[in-house]
C-alpha cells in the first residue's frame, strides 16, 4: 500500500512539471535554438537545463527493468514549416534535418554501471516530433576492445562502433535512425575507461518523413515527385529501356547517397583512380558544400535501392520504397574542389566494407562528346533509380543552352527515360562506354517535361584551378601516366579470369599452350586453383596432353599465376581445334570464379584447298538484318564476296551481314580461301515483304487489317519478344486513334504481347473482341503477356491506340507483338508467365501449355529462396521472404522453343484479405496486395456477415488505398460493400485489372455486387479515394463475403495451390481441369472420362453439364485422330443440364471413326 501510493505521489509531479516545461519550451522554441546547457547533479538526480530552465528529472523511473538511464529530453519543434522553409530544389543540397548543438560526455552525464570487471555507460535522448536522428560526435576516440551501440526499443540499429572507427581527426557521425528515442551504450572493460574520449555535440532531429517497408529506412525522405523513375533492380523488359540497363549493372553499384552535416543530403560516386589500388575516393559536387571542416560529417550510404521493380508510370513508382540503410561509410577527407566544374573529391577515411559489392567508377576526361548519357542517381535521395538519354550531349557553361566547344558543363537536352529532381545533386553520368564524363549541377528536369539538365565535365575537373587542391589529376593519376581513360574496378570478392590462348600446331613434336590467372586485386593469402581440361574438337591424348585437377598458386599478394598445356604437333591437314580449360578453387578463398574458364585453341599449319558447304539458302524479310555464317571445311583464312547485292558485307571470321531493302530473289557468291587455294560457292537469299502479321510473329493464315487517322505500323527494334520488329501504333493528334484488328475462328485462345506509353489515365491501347473491351492499358508499361479465349464462330478482335483531347505522355505509342493461336502454335502457354506466390506457404504451381506439358520441356533453374523449377514447368520450394525474381523461361515442345521474359512475385501473407471472406465460406486462399497511402485493416465494427471485414483505414486528402487480389476465370465474383464518405466526393471503388467498374460514395449502407469474369488471370482490386478537401462520416470504405463461383470458385476450392490453369492435369486421369469442372468431375481424384457409344452405326455422347458455368459444350469427328471437324456432327440436345450429340456418318462409311467432346469458355 505504501509503495502505491509512493508511486502515485511521483506520477503527479511528474505531470506538473510537464506542464510548465511545455510553456517555456513554447516560449523558447520561438525566440532561437539554443545549446543545451548541463549542470552539476545531485546522487539521485541528474539537472539538464534549456537556456536555464529545467526540462525534466534526468533520471527515468525504473519499470521492470534492472538498470535506470540519464534522459535528455529535446523541445519538440515544428517540423511543418521546416519542411515549408526546405523544399525540394535541384542545384541545392536537400536539407531533412534539423541541426541541435549539445554537449554530453560520459564523464559529466548518463549513467555507469561496473560488473565482473566490465563497465558499461547508458544515456538516453529523446527528441519528440522528429521522424529520425543522428548524432554527431566532436570527440571520439575507443580503445581496443570497447564498441559504442546505437539502440531503439533495445534493438541495435546500426552495426556497433569500435576502435576501428578511431580517425585522425577525432570525430565520428552516425547514420541515420528512423526514431525520435535513441539509447547509447558504451561497453568496455573497467580498466580502459579512462582511456575513452566521447564528445556529443550534435543531435540531428529529422523533419522530413522516413517510409517503413519491409523494415527499410530512408533518409530524408519524401517519395520522388514524379513516377517516371526507373528503379535501378529493373530488368531490361521491366525499365522500358531494353538491354542497355544491363550494360550499366557495375556502375549501378558505384552510387551512393550521403548526410552531411547531420542535416543535408546530396548524391555521388565511388571512382577509381589509374593505379587501380583501391582508394575509396568519392565525387560529387561542388554545390553540395563539403568543405575541408565538415568532411568528417559524411556519412555515404551504399545499396540504398528498392528490393523489387516499380514498373515506371505507376502509382507504386511514385509512392515510397524500401532501400536499406545499412551499408555505410562514416567519415572523409576533402581532396579537390573547383567550383567552375561544379566537382569535389572526397577520400573516405575508411576502406569500404568489401561485403558492400562497391564498384569504384571508371571515367573518361577526354572532354569528347559522349554519344549518350546514363545518370544513375538518389532523388529526393531516395531509392536509387537509373535515367537514360540516347541523344548526343551539348557542351556548354552552366545553365546555359548555347553550344560551347570550351564549356564547363554537360548539357542533357532532354531525358528520353527516367529524369532528375532534387536530392540527385552530385551523382554521376556516363558515356556510352560506361565511363564517368561528369556530376549533377543542376537543371530543370522533371517527370511530366522535357527539361534540360547540366553536369560538370570530368573533363573540365581533371586540371581544375591548377593546383592539388582544385583539380583530379593528383589524385586520380598519382604517377602522372597520362591515362585519358580508365576502367572501373570492383571491391569485394577478386575476379578471377583466364584468357583464350592459343598456339600454331607445328609438324612434329610438342609445344606449350601457356594459360595466365589473373586476379582482380591481390589477396592476402596464398590463393590455390585446380584446373582441368575438357575435350572439344581437340582430342586428349592424340593433340594435347589432359590435366585433372592440377593444383598452382598464386602467391599473397600477387596479381597473376601461369601453366601450361602440352600440344602435340603432326602433318596432317585438318581444322583448326580446341579443349577447355576449367578452374575451381581449393578452400575457401574469397573468388569469383565466373570468367574461370577458357579456350585453349589449337591452330592447324597444314592446309589443303578449303571447300565452301553452304547455306545453300537464306531467308529472310524486308527491313530486318540478314546475318548468316557460312559452313567450309579445311580451315579457311580469308573470305572475299565476288558478287553480291548491294551493301551486303562478309567479314573474316565468314559472317555475312545484310539489310535488305527490298524484296526478291538474291545471289551471292562466296569466294573462301587458304595457303593452299581458293573455291568459289553460291548463297541464295529469298527476301519477303514485310507485314503486319511478320511484325507481330503470326503463325499464319491471318489476315490483318489497320486503320484509323493513322494506321500501325512495323518498326524494327531490339526490344521484340521474338525477331527483331513489333507492330506499333501510328502517331495521332488528340481525340484521334489507331487500329490493328484480325479476323480469327474460334473456338480457340489468342495469346500476345502489348504496352503501352501514354499519358496515364486518359491515353488508353485497348483490347476489344466483336466491340465488346476486354482489356486496356495506360501510363508506362512493359511488355505484358495476356491470353484470351474466342468463342466459337468467327470473330474480330481489334487493338487500338486512342487519344483524348488534350496533351500526351511518353512516347505516346502502344506496340503489340508475338501473337500466337493455341491452335497452330507450340509451345502455346495459357497463362501470363508473371505468378504471384504467398510468403511462407508450400509452392504448387506448374504453367500450363494448351497442349499439355507432357511432351515439352522447361529449362530447369533455381530461382533462389528455396524455389526451384523444374523440366515439367512446375515450381517447387516454400519460400520464406517477399522477393521479387525476374528470369527467362525457355520451353522446347514439339520440335519449337520459346524463350520469354518471366517474374517470380513472392508476397507477404495478409490478413486483411482473409476478413473479407464471408464468416460461413471457405478461406479462399488468395494473395493480397495493399498500395497507396493508409491502410487496409480487419475490424469488427462494421461488418456483412457479424464476424469481420476489411475497411479502408488513414487516408488523407487527395491519397487513395487499395486492396488488390488475382483470381483466374471464367467465373463470378460477389461481394459485399458499403461507402461512409462525402458523398459524390470520396469513393470506395472497384476495379477490374486497374479500370474502374463500379463505385460508391456517401452514406451507402450495405450493398451486394456481382461481376463476371472471363477467361484468364484478374486483377481484382477495392480502392478507397479521398479528393483534396474535408471528411465525412466514418470516412472509409468496407469489404465484406467475398466469394467466388463457377469455374474461379470451384479450382479455388480444389486445393490445387495456383494450379489453376484450365489445361493442367493434376490427378493424371487425362482430362483437363476446365473439361473436369463442365462435367461434374473433381480436381483430384480419376474421374471417367466420357466415352461414345455406338447406336445404329453411329457414334453417341452424352454428359451432364453445370448449369450456368459460362461455357461453350462442343464436338468434333475424325477420321484418323489428328485431322478434327465438326461438319460431320449433329447436336442432339444442348440445354443448361445435359450435352448430347453423334456424328453424322456410320461406321460403316469409314474404316475409322472418333468423336469427342470439347469445352471452351465463352469469354
Amino acid at each position: 500500500m505504501m509503495t502505491m501510493e509512493r508511486r502515485s505521489v511521483r506520477w503527479v509531479g511528474a505531470a506538473l512539471l510537464l506542464v510548465v516545461t511545455a510553456f517555456i519550451l513554447f516560449l523558447q522554441e520561438r525566440k532561437s535554438l539554443a545549446s543545451v546547457v548541463y549542470e552539476s547533479a545531485t546522487k539521485d538526480k541528474k539537472q539538464i537545463r534549456y537556456q536555464g530552465a529545467r526540462l525534466n528529472a534526468a533520471q527515468k523511473t525504473e519499470s521492470n527493468r534492472s538498470r535506470s538511464e540519464s534522459i535528455l529530453r529535446l523541445p519538440n519543434f515544428d517540423s511543418d514549416r521546416l519542411l515549408r522553409e526546405n523544399p525540394l530544389r535541384k542545384g541545392h543540397p536537400l536539407r531533412f534535418a534539423k541541426r541541435l548543438p549539445v554537449n554530453i560526455n560520459p564523464g559529466e552525464h548518463g549513467e555507469w554501471k561496473v560488473r565482473d570487471g566490465k563497465a558499461q555507460w547508458s544515456f538516453r535522448i529523446e527528441a519528440p516530433g522528429a521522424v529520425n536522428l543522428n548524432l554527431g560526435f566532436s570527440r571520439f576516440f575507443l580503445p581496443e576492445n570497447a564498441r559504442l551501440e546505437l539502440r531503439v526499443g533495445g534493438q541495435l540499429m546500426v552495426r556497433p562502433f569500435t576502435a576501428r572507427d578511431n580517425e585522425s581527426h577525432g570525430e565520428l557521425w552516425t547514420p541515420v535512425v528512423a526514431a525520435s528515442e535513441i539509447d547509447l551504450r558504451l561497453e568496455l572493460p573497467n580498466d580502459e575507461r579512462g582511456r575513452v574520449e566521447l564528445e556529443l555535440t550534435s543531435v540531428n532531429r529529422g523533419f522530413r518523413a522516413l517510409s517503413f517497408a519491409a523494415g527499410a529506412r530512408k533518409i530524408g525522405n519524401e517519395a520522388p515527385e514524379g513516377d517516371c523513375h526507373i528503379d535501378v533492380v529493373c530488368s531490361a523488359a521491366e525499365s522500358g529501356v531494353g538491354p542497355a540497363i544491363d550494360q550499366y549493372r557495375d556502375q549501378i553499384r558505384a552510387a551512393g547517397a550521403y548526410t552531411l552535416n547531420g542535416e543535408d543530403t546530396c548524391s555521388g560516386s565511388a571512382v577509381n583512380n589509374a593505379r587501380g589500388d583501391r582508394i575509396p575516393y568519392f565525387i560529387t559536387a561542388d554545390h553540395c558544400g563539403v568543405t575541408s571542416s565538415n568532411a568528417p560529417s559524411m556519412v555515404v550510404y551504399w545499396n540504398h535501392e528498392n528490393s523489387s521493380c516499380r514498373t515506371p508510370g505507376s502509382v507504386q513508382n511514385g509512392g515510397d520504397g524500401n532501400g536499406p540503410l545499412s551499408d555505410f561509410n562514416s567519415g572523409a577527407i576533402l581532396r579537390a574542389s573547383y567550383t567552375a566544374a561544379d566537382m569535389t573529391l572526397v577520400e573516405l577515411d575508411d576502406p569500404i566494407d568489401p561485403e558492400h559489392g562497391v564498384y569504384l567508377a571508371g571515367w573518361s576526361r577526354t572532354g569528347e562528346i559522349p554519344e549518350m548519357a546514363v545518370g544513375i542517381h538518389f532523388p529526393a535521395t531516395s531509392e536509387k533509380r537509373i535515367s537514360f538519354d540516347f541523344d548526343a550531349l551539348r557542351s556548354t557553361r552552366d545553365y546555359s543552352s548555347v553550344s560551347s566547344p570550351d564549356g564547363t558543363h554537360w548539357m542533357i537536352i532532354d531525358w528520353d527515360h527516367g529524369t532528375t529532381e532534387g536530392g540527385s545533386s552530385g551523382s554521376p553520368i556516363y558515356d556510352q562506354n560506361g565511363h564517368m564524363v561528369g556530376q549533377l549541377s543542376g537543371g530543370d528536369a522533371a517527370c511530366g517535361n522535357d527539361d534540360a539538365d547540366w553536369y560538370g565535365k570530368f573533363s573540365e575537373g581533371w586540371e581544375g584551378g591548377g593546383s592539388s587542391g582544385s583539380r583530379l589529376r593528383d589524385w586520380l593519376d598519382p604517377d602522372g601516366t597520362g591515362a585519358l581513360t580508365v576502367d572501373g574496378i570492383s571491391l569485394g570478392e577478386a575476379e578471377v579470369v583466364l584468357s583464350d590462348v592459343e598456339v600454331v600446331e607445328g609438324d612434329s613434336g610438342t609445344r606449350n599452350l601457356q594459360f595466365t590467372i589473373s586476379l582482380s586485386q591481390a589477396l592476402e593469402e596464398r590463393t590455390t586453383f585446380l584446373y582441368s581440361t575438357e575435350d572439344d574438337t581437340a582430342l586428349a591424348g592424340s593433340d594435347y596432353a589432359a590435366a585433372s585437377d592440377v593444383a598452382v598458386s598464386i602467391p599473397a599478394g600477387r596479381l597473376s599465376a601461369t601453366f601450361s598445356i602440352s600440344i602435340n604437333g603432326d602433318a596432317e591437314a585438318e581444322e583448326n581445334e580446341r579443349f577447355r580449360v576449367v578452374l575451381s578453387s581449393q578452400g575457401d578463398a574469397p573468388v569469383n570464379l565466373s570468367s574461370g574458364q577458357a579456350w585453349g585453341i589449337i591452330r592447324n599449319d597444314d592446309f589443303i584447298v578449303p571447300v565452301l558447304e553452304g547455306p545453300l539458302v537464306v531467308r529472310g524479310t524486308v527491313g530486318e538484318d540478314v546475318n548468316v555464317a557460312v559452313v567450309v571445311r579445311n580451315t579457311p583464312t580469308g573470305f572475299t564476296l565476288t558478287q553480291a547485292p548491294s551493301g551486303m558485307q562478309i567479314d573474316g571470321q565468314g559472317l555475312i551481314s545484310w539489310l535488305p531493302s527490298v524484296a526478291g530473289d538474291y545471289v551471292a557468291r562466296v569466294r573462301v580461301a587458304n595457303e593452299a587455294g581458293s573455291d568459289v560457292g553460291v548463297v541464295r537469299f529469298l527476301i519477303t515483304p514485310n507485314t503486319l502479321a511478320q511484325a507481330v510473329d503470326s503463325p499464319g493464315g491471318l489476315l490483318f487489317r489497320s486503320g484509323g487517322s493513322a494506321p500501325f505500323l512495323i518498326e524494327a527494334s531490339g526490344d521484340s519478344l521474338a525477331g527483331n520488329n513489333r507492330a506499333q501504333s501510328g502517331g495521332v493528334e488528340d481525340g484521334e486513334e489507331s487500329w490493328l484488328e484480325v479476323a480469327v475462328d474460334g473456338p480457340d485462345y489468342l495469346g500476345f504481347w502489348w504496352k503501352v506509353s501514354s499519358e496515364e489515365g486518359y491515353d488508353f491501347l485497348s483490347l476489344s473482341v466483336d466491340g465488346e473491351l476486354r482489356r486496356s492499358l495506360s501510363g508506362e508499361t512493359d511488355w505484358e503477356y495476356r491470353v484470351i479465349a474466342i468463342p466459337p464462330g468467327s470473330h474480330t478482335v481489334r487493338w487500338s491506340y486512342s487519344k483524348d483531347a488534350s496533351s500526351l505522355g511518353g512516347a505516346d505509342r502502344g506496340w503489340i507483338d508475338y501473337l500466337q493461336l493455341a491452335s497452330r502454335s507450340m509451345p502455346f502457354l495459357m497463362d501470363p508467365p508473371h505468378v504471384r506466390l504467398r510468403s511462407g506457404r508450400p509452392v504448387n504451381y506448374q504453367y500450363p501449355l494448351y497442349s499439355g506439358s507432357g511432351n515439352a520441356t522447361f529449362s530447369p533453374m533455381r530461382l533462389g529462396g528455396g524455389l526451384l523449377l523444374n523440366e515439367r514447368g512446375e515450381l517447387t520450394g516454400t519460400p520464406v521472404s517477399t522477393r521479387v525474381v525476374n528470369f527467362d523461361l525457355a520451353i522446347v515442345q514439339g520440335g519449337q522453343e520459346m524463350t520469354i521474359p518471366a517474374t517470380l512475385e513472392v508476397m507477404p501473407d495478409s490478413p486483411v484479405g482473409a476478413a473479407a471472406y464471408s464468416a460461413d465460406g471457405p478461406d479462399w486462399g488468395l494473395a493480397w496486395e495493399t498500395s497507396g497511402s493508409g491502410e487496409w485493416i480487419s475490424q469488427e465494427d462494421q461488418t456483412a456477415d457479424g464476424q469481420s471485414a476489411a475497411a479502408a483505414s488513414g487516408v488523407g486528402d487527395s491519397e487513395r488505398a487499395a486492396l488488390s487480389t488475382w483470381v483466374f476465370g471464367p467465373g463470378e465474383v460477389s461481394f459485399s460493400w458499403r461507402a461512409s464518405s462525402e458523398q459524390d466526393y470520396d469513393f470506395l471503388i472497384f476495379e477490374v485489372n486497374e479500370r474502374e467498374v463500379a463505385s460508391l460514395s456517401g452514406n451507402s449502407r450495405w450493398q451486394e455486387y456481382t461481376r463476371e469474369l472471363p477467361y484468364g488471370w484478374h486483377k481484382l482490386t477495392w480502392a478507397y479515394e479521398k479528393d483534396e478537401t474535408e471528411s465525412r462520416r466514418r470516412d472509409t470504405g468496407y469489404l465484406d463475403n467475398l466469394s467466388f463461383s463457377k469455374y474461379t470458385g470451384w479450382v479455388l476450392q480444389s486445393e490445387l495451390g495456383q494450379r489453376t490453369g484450365v489445361t493442367l492435369d493434376p490427378d493424371g486421369d487425362g482430362q483437363g481441369l476446365l473439361r473436369e469442372y463442365a462435367t461434374g468431375g473433381t480436381a483430384w481424384g480419376l474421374d471417367l472420362m466420357p466415352v461414345p457409344s455406338l447406336e445404329g452405326g453411329s457414334l453417341r455422347l452424352q454428359i451432364d453439364k453445370r448449369p450456368g458455368s459460362g461455357l461453350h459444350f462442343d464436338a468434333e469427328v475424325s477420321g484418323n485422330l489428328k485431322d478434327w471437324n465438326r461438319s460431320e456432327r449433329r447436336i442432339l440436345r444442348d440445354d443448361e443440364e445435359a450435352f448430347y450429340v453423334r456424328d453424322r456418318v456410320g461406321l460403316r462409311e469409314s474404316s475409322s471413326r472418333f468423336l469427342r467432346m470439347t469445352v471452351h469458355p465463352l469469354k
